[in-house]
């Protein structure tokens, strides 16, 4: 019978290398003799090579698939993890604007207080002031007013040499 020879080397395109021909009387150990030989588990319908090939890519395809789907259960977790972590981040925010607000309120209080407080001060200043100019109205008054004792003092014993004198 005749054979159509075809090259399959990995990774290249099969290439057709001619026609053999096989004769019955053909010499022991010669290609002839093997050619002849073969059985049929040798020679493989094509039909039966691809379905074998497609089994095996449908095993490789099965591999991938299970190492996708653990990785997509991995990015899964990430996922929730991150959800989780930016859900913290905003009730942290969240707290961080509301003490800022307290602290602005805080500050807002310190500062009329303060002025308050300055006001105070310059009411304390000018009652001191006016409490000094009293004081030394009051002084005068006093000198006057022991001035006017004496002088009084001094009438009075005026008026009583007088009304002694006139007895």
């Amino acid at each position: 019978g005749q054979y159509s020879v075809t090259l399959l080397v990995e990774g290249f395109p099969p290439s057709h290398a001619g026609t053999i021909t096989v004769y019955e009387g053909s010499r022991p150990g010669t290609l002839n003799d093997f050619l002849g030989a073969m059985t049929e588990d040798d020679v493989m319908p094509e039909a039966l090579r691809r379905f074998e090939a497609m089994v095996e890519e449908v095993a490789r395809n099965a591999e991938a698939a299970s190492q996708s789907a653990a990785a997509a259960k991995k990015s899964e977790t990430a996922a929730a993890s991150s959800k989780n972590a930016a859900k913290t981040s905003e009730t942290n925010a969240a707290n961080s604007a509301q003490a800022a607000a307290t602290s602005k309120t805080a500050s807002a209080n310190s500062a009329t207080a303060a002025k308050k407080s300055e006001t105070n001060a310059k009411n304390s200043e000018t009652a001191a002031k006016t409490s000094e100019t009293n004081a030394k109205s009051s002084q005068t008054a006093a000198k006057t007013s022991e001035t006017n004792a004496k002088a009084s003092e001094t009438a009075a014993k005026n008026s009583q040499v007088a009304a002694a004198q006139s007895e």
